[in-house]
Formats: C-alpha cells, structure tokens, sequence
C-alpha cells in the first residue's frame, strides 16, 4: 500500500509535466521539420531562378546539367545525367562540349566537381557542339536541363572547371593591347549608351592596330548589335583579320558566323588561311540552327 501511494503520488506530480515536456518536444520536432522543408524549397527556388538566369545568358565556362533519359532513349540503365560547358558565345550560338561520363545519381556529378574531375584534360569530349541559344531554352523547358551554374573565377564547388591553362606573355607594348583592355572595361561596367559606346571606340582602334583580340572583340559587337546595327560583314571582317594571325577562337567564331551568311564559303575561308600560312586544326564540331 505505501509503494502504491507513492507511485499514485509521484504520477500526480510529475506526469503532467512529462506529458508537457513530450508535447513540446513533438512541437519543436515538427517546427525543425517544418524549417528544415522550408529551406529546402527555398534552396530549390533559388537554383531554378539561377538556372534560368544562366540558360538566358550563357557565358563561358558555365556548366550545364542534363537529364539525358529525356533526350535520347538509346542509353544504358545507368546512364541518366551527364554535364556540359560552354566554351563559346557568339551571337545566338552556344557552343558546348560534353562530359564523356554518365552517371547514374544526380549528386554523383557534383561529388565528381567536388573531388576536381573536371579539371582533367580529357573530362569533355573534344567534340563541340554549336547550338542555338533557343534550342537550349527549350531543354530547360522540357526539363533536360534541370540545373546550371556559374563558376566563379574559373572554379565551381572550390575546384577549376577545366586544366589550368599557362597564358602566353604578352609584351605591355604590344600594339592594341592597352585599347583593348579599356574597352573591355568599359563594356563590363553596367550597360549605358556611353560605355558600349567608348568600349566600340576602343576595340576599333585595338583592331586598327592589329591586335587579334580586340579585332575579335570588335566583331562581336557588330555581330550583337551593341552600339551598332547588327552587321555579320564586318563580324566576319574582323574574325577573319584575327584568323589570319593564327588566332583559333576566331577561327571557330569565323566558322559560326559564316553558316548564317549565304554569300559566305567556309572552304574559300581555309583555303585563304592556308594560303597565307595558318595551320588549322580545329576539331570536329556538329553545328545546326535548328531551333
């Protein structure tokens, strides 16, 4: 009777709060749960506004990542998602170059970037593809781009993007060089009438005075109508005046351009530039406008 009394009077006391404490530990639970499903959504909201932001405007470097199930049904069980990185833009035209892995999980990719897979000289196939810019919206569309993202400096997740590339020294005398580098510049500073404006100003005399980048950069404008009308003559002008001092961008971006101008012929194009002594190799690149 005495242990049974203290039992009834220890549950009298000390019940009621156990029962408060266990509700309100289910109460913190299911708000930690809650935050927690909130934040994933958010993280998940945010990705996709960043994944629009870059398929909108792609630059180089930037890494694509695809839902391979929705573009081919020619696959193996384990090969789902694979990415891509763009190497060039010019114009309306993307160009892309594909890792030669699948993998089977969505955080297998982003494990491999983690551990620097991406910086190994064979991570991407050689193989370009020049895509237009509305045919990669519409992967994003359906889907099969369900993720992109921007490196910053070159590296994603801590880790290069691709090898570490050796920059030839350049000699500060170098003519054009100093009028390049001001009108890119001016042309990275928010976008304004009178920056495109001087940045144009610059790139022209930088290609007057014959250096390739500027010369490049110059045709670039012409071929997104910054500061001028769009003019695809010029564009291949300039790319052609950079090509023929061995400049293998403009070489590429030659190649592009020429495919949207009738009156343009890629084989006089090589023939021209060896002639002149340029030692073209440019790899394989299957190129459509298909939109």
């Amino acid at each position: 009777m005495y242990l049974y009394g203290t039992v009834k009077k220890f549950s009298a006391q000390w019940l009621p709060h156990v029962v408060l404490n266990y509700k309100l530990s289910s109460l913190f639970l299911l708000c930690v749960f809650i935050g927690f499903g909130f934040t994933k959504f958010n993280q998940h909201d945010l990705e996709q506004r960043q994944t629009l932001a870059i398929v909108t405007n792609p630059k180089v470097n930037d890494i694509l990542f695809f839902d391979e199930r929705l573009l081919s049904d020619d696959l193996r069980p384990y090969e789902k998602y694979r990415i891509a990185k763009v190497v060039d833009v010019t114009g309306d035209i993307i160009s892309l170059v594909y890792g030669d892995f699948f993998y089977q999980h969505k955080h297998a990719i982003l494990n491999s970037i983690q551990y620097g897979q991406l910086s190994y000289k064979d991570y991407f196939e050689p193989k370009r593809y020049d895509t237009h810019i509305d045919a990669i919206k519409n992967m994003l569309d359906m889907q099969a781009i369900y993720l992109a993202q921007r490196p910053v400096r070159g590296r994603l997740l801590g880790q290069l993007v691709g090898p570490e590339r050796i920059k030839p020294r350049e000699s500060h005398l170098t003519f054009g060089k100093k009028e390049n580098i001001k009108g890119e510049a001016f042309l990275q500073q928010p976008y304004s009438e009178t920056n495109i404006k001087t940045a144009f100003e610059f790139f022209q005399k930088s290609s007057e005075l014959g250096y390739a980048k500027g010369q490049i950069n110059l045709a670039e404008m012409y071929v997104n109508g910054w500061h001028v009308d769009k003019d695809f003559v010029q564009a291949l002008y300039w790319f052609k005046q950079a090509s023929l001092q061995s400049n293998k961008p403009a070489i590429l971006k030659y190649r592009i351009i020429c495919k949207q101008v009738e009156s343009c012929n890629i084989n006089d194009f090589y023939q021209e530039l060896t002639d002149y002594g340029v030692n073209i190799k440019v790899r394989n690149i299957d190129f459509t406008l298909s939109k």
